[in-house]
């Protein structure tokens, strides 16, 4: 059962470090760039909601965001009815990147599902969401 879990390892630092030699001109190494395609897709979610998204805790979240604010490509504004809650939008520096990120992403996507089928991808999918995480 090893092999599984370390095939999809392998799955996820083959495409970090694609995805990092690919967008480090634009300063989005450590997949700083899935923060902007989750922000973009979803305006104003607030920082909780982005690091479930995202799979990771939140104080690495709240850091990330920071950073992607001081880079330009986040805004934070007050919740309208709790001001302890903080929304985060896209500005237009990540709308404008959007499409490059999420072509990126689809180009990954196609690349690694490539040789199955399209009731294995539907398989894979329904397997994959039984995984506890």
């Amino acid at each position: 059962m090893f092999k599984i879990i370390r095939s999809i390892g392998a799955i996820t630092r083959t495409i970090q470090m694609d995805s990092n030699r690919h967008f480090k001109a634009l300063g989005l190494h450590n997949n700083l760039f899935i923060y902007i395609i989750r922000v973009c897709e979803t305006p104003g979610m607030f920082l909780g909601q982005l690091a479930d998204a995202i799979q990771i805790d939140r104080t690495t979240s709240f850091r990330t965001v920071q950073k992607l604010v001081q880079l330009g490509y986040f805004t934070l504004e007050n919740d309208n009815k709790n001001q302890k809650i903080k929304r985060i939008y896209p500005t237009q520096q990540s709308l404008d990147l959007y499409p490059q990120l999420h072509q990126y992403e689809q180009e990954q996507s196609d690349k690694l599902l490539a040789d199955l089928s399209t009731e294995e991808k539907a398989e894979l999918e329904r397997l994959l969401s039984k995984l506890k995480y």
